[in-house]
């Protein structure tokens, strides 16, 4: 159920309170945001994304009634706008040929230049590997190890039983880490970074 405190930010932005609705904005952006960006890859084109649905959710307000948190319903209409643009673009382009920009605005700082190098690479290659993982295993692991949901939440946005997303996201975990150790043998490489994908949290 949600909060007496998202009731009523919810009757104020209906009612057209302006400082209710930049109010709303500035709780969930962050959030919005990092769905965005993590389905575009690009800047401009998260801030485009965000924008488009925060404009939908203004819209459908009204379809909101407070029978579940205010959170899972904004993620919905999030993640179904996301996954809308992401399956109209080619995989390869989301997660293949990620520019370096992309993935370093996705690190954190580093004052090490050879742990900042290596987390880069490690980001290149779990973006390689989920071009190759079924689109149903990608999304989860999107929204759970780079951008940080809760399984809870995460079952609210996809319509899912929380069972099912952590068994979703052992088998995408699993199938990454597969697909970056059959790369690392390829190049005669150690095959250490396939525990990236068990970690891929630590990325972001």
């Amino acid at each position: 159920m949600t909060t007496t405190d998202e009731k009523e930010l919810v009757a104020r932005c209906r009612k057209g309170d302006d400082d209710a609705w930049r109010e709303l904005v500035d709780r969930f952006g962050p959030k919005v945001y990092a769905i965005a960006y993590h389905f575009t890859l690009k800047r401009e084109d998260a801030e485009e994304l965000s924008q488009e649905i925060f404009l939908k959710l203004f819209e459908n307000l009204h379809r909101y009634d407070g029978g579940f948190p205010l959170v899972a319903w904004i993620l919905s209409v999030s993640r179904n706008l996301c996954i809308d643009r992401y399956r109209r673009r080619k995989r390869e382009k989301s997660f293949r040929f990620v520019s370096d920009e992309a993935v370093t605005a996705m690190l954190p700082s580093d004052d090490d230049p050879a742990k900042a190098a290596l987390r880069k690479e490690r980001a290149q290659m779990l973006f390689s590997a989920l071009a190759d993982v079924p689109e149903d295993l990608a999304e989860i692991l999107i929204l759970r190890d780079l951008n940080g949901l809760a399984y809870d939440e995460i079952g609210k946005a996809l319509e899912l039983p929380e069972g099912t997303v952590k068994s979703r996201l052992f088998r995408a975990r699993a199938e990454v880490a597969r697909k970056i150790r059959e790369r690392q043998e390829s190049r005669s490489a150690p095959g250490a970074l396939a525990s990236i994908a068990m970690a891929a949290a630590g990325l972001v």
